[in-house]
């Protein structure tokens, strides 16, 4: 696989997320959101970029995933105003605040992964802990502003649903822990596309 097939997927993965926050869900007694496993998919990208094609290259897909987000929120909008209605126009319209509050925090923390990953990898030779190391202080920033901006703010300033901060911070800690998970589970797939 090359650059632009890992920039495609990480593009995806970031604009399917944002969508399917929407949702939130309760497995186990853990409260998430279902956008939770392609965001863990997208980190899991932009640290295979890092690691094959360097930070440079890496910080060039952040920007593309961007510009995926971007078009996603006003082609949703543009759906949204459509005549007519559907199901589709209640989904995208409560994912308005999600999908900005993702374009914030994509432009943050993404680049943040970006400059962790090389930092841990510059520093310490065992290559798990680039994975694991940025997604687990990158996902810490990107899951507690995207929760809060998604959930709180953006919705109390263009309408929408907000959850108490009780609910935000079980989310908050919830999909952390989860995230944190998945980068060590999907460090064996890391280790796979990185050869």
């Amino acid at each position: 696989m090359n650059r632009y097939i890992f920039t495609a997927v990480y593009a995806a993965m970031l604009a399917i997320a944002n969508i399917a926050a929407v949702k939130v869900v309760t497995v186990n007694g853990w409260t998430v959101t279902a956008g939770i496993l392609p965001i863990a998919i997208a980190f899991l990208m932009s640290d295979i970029i890092a690691e094959k094609y360097g930070t440079d290259v890496a910080h060039k897909a952040v920007w593309a995933g961007v510009a995926a987000l971007v078009t996603t929120i006003g082609l949703t909008q543009v759906v949204v105003a459509l005549p007519g209605e559907s199901v589709v126009d209640e989904v995208f319209s409560a994912s308005l605040p999600i999908l900005l509050a993702s374009l914030t925090t994509v432009v943050v923390s993404q680049h943040i992964d970006v400059y962790l990953f090389a930092q841990i990898r510059d520093r310490l030779p065992y290559k798990a802990t680039r994975n694991i190391g940025s997604t687990t202080l990158s996902q810490l920033l990107d899951t507690a502003a995207f929760t809060l901006l998604a959930f709180q703010v953006y919705p109390a300033v263009l309408g929408g649903t907000t959850l108490p901060i009780a609910a935000i911070t079980t989310i908050v800690v919830t999909e952390w822990v989860v995230k944190v998970g998945l980068s060590i589970t999907d460090t064996p797939i890391f280790y796979a596309l990185t050869r």
